[in-house]
């Protein structure tokens, strides 16, 4: 089974009753622990009722919930050599950071996904 079939797999145990993946893309998150950074790598999903973050680094599984009544802002930052995207959050006023991993995947559909469920505008800098 690919990674991404289990990351999958994981986020969809989690779903409650109703809810279900409308898009997602793979990205890496710093989790903040104590005075230092973990990057960790995951899937970012939007389901129809909220945002999911899962990775399972070195064996421990980690999973963030986001509320879309929390995110009281959502922008899509593009550095200059236009390779690198993020999709920062404001979640309950706390910055939260995904960085796009560039491959196949559209970001731009995820972010369209993400503006309709949340009901949120998604600004691009």
């Amino acid at each position: 089974m690919k990674t991404d079939e289990k990351e999958l797999r994981a986020i969809n145990l989690t779903l409650e009753a109703g809810e279900h993946i409308r898009s997602f893309i793979r990205c890496t998150y710093d989790l903040q622990q104590s005075s230092e950074k973990i990057p960790l790598c995951g899937m970012l999903a939007v389901t129809s009722q909220r945002i999911i973050f899962y990775s399972c680094t070195m064996g421990i599984p980690w999973i963030k919930f986001i509320n879309y009544h929390h995110i009281s802002l959502a922008k899509l930052e593009k550095e200059l050599s236009d390779t690198k995207e993020s999709i920062l959050l404001i979640n309950q006023g706390v910055n939260e950071v995904f960085c796009h991993l560039p491959n196949e995947e559209r970001i731009e559909r995820f972010i369209a996904i993400l503006e309709q469920e949340a009901g949120i505008s998604c600004e691009n800098y």
